[in-house]
């Protein structure tokens, strides 16, 4: 169980500062594309800042065993509003570019609705796993842990364009 704990905490912590540095990095770009969501104009700046802080402290709390419970609940519950958000987006026929890393990403699609579940899940685990762990992991834990951490966030980090050779968009 210690192996699937450690990955979650750092595949969850590596996918929010990925996340949190893109947004930070081109943070007006971020502003910008929540009018594809429709978010008001009035509110996009404190949403955005809101977005990006809360991404910048799951970070260390899903790292730290003292608060890893909260930092991946906290994960959780992004992941999975950001799942709905663009579900809802998607709904209503619009499909704007996904900013998800601060970079000019593909347009959104049903793929990182569940790209966005399935790293819920993996947080989700995690939060229930952190709570129930009491033995601290070996170094071992941490050598094969972060591997297995770093191939999947490679994937993550090249998202769109696994799902573009796997699925490409019509036209």
């Amino acid at each position: 169980m210690i192996y699937l704990l450690l990955t979650s905490q750092f595949v969850t912590a590596g996918v929010f500062a990925m996340s949190a540095y893109g947004k930070l990095r081109e943070q007006q770009a971020f502003v910008l594309s929540l009018a594809g969501f429709h978010v008001p104009p009035r509110v996009r700046v404190p949403v955005a800042a809101a977005v990006t802080a809360a991404e910048v402290a799951v970070v260390p709390l899903a790292l730290v065993p003292a608060t890893a419970v909260a930092g991946l609940a906290l994960g959780a519950v992004l992941l999975f509003g950001f799942a709905a958000v663009i579900g809802l987006t998607l709904r209503r026929g619009s499909r704007p570019r996904c900013r998800c890393f601060g970079a000019v990403g593909a347009p959104l699609r049903g793929a990182h609705v569940a790209r966005n579940l399935v790293l819920a899940a993996v947080a989700t685990a995690g939060a229930i796993l952190a709570a129930a762990q009491a033995a601290p992991p070996t170094i071992g834990a941490f050598v094969v842990t972060g591997v297995l951490a770093a191939a999947l966030l490679a994937a993550v980090a090249g998202f769109d364009d696994l799902v573009e050779v796997v699925a490409p968009r019509a036209g």
